[in-house]
């Protein structure tokens, strides 16, 4: 069970590493702004993973697993 777990909490850890790099590599490529620097698209992917449905099932899904609450 454990193994199980520490498993899926590494493809959660993973997917949203993969959301977070997607996101971020959108708002770098797109953003045109005389204030763009890494702060300011920081705050901007920070923003938008906040709306981000699938980033926050796979946040929610990091918690229930890092609390060892059931499926």
């Amino acid at each position: 069970m454990i193994d199980n777990v520490s498993a899926e909490l590494d493809a959660v850890e993973t997917q949203l590493d993969t959301v977070r790099r997607a996101v971020a590599s959108e708002v770098d490529r797109t953003w045109t702004s005389p204030w763009k620097s890494p702060e300011t698209v920081d705050a901007k992917v920070r923003a938008r993973l906040a709306g981000h449905q699938e980033y926050q099932a796979l946040r929610a899904r990091k918690r229930e697993l890092e609390g060892g609450s059931p499926a």
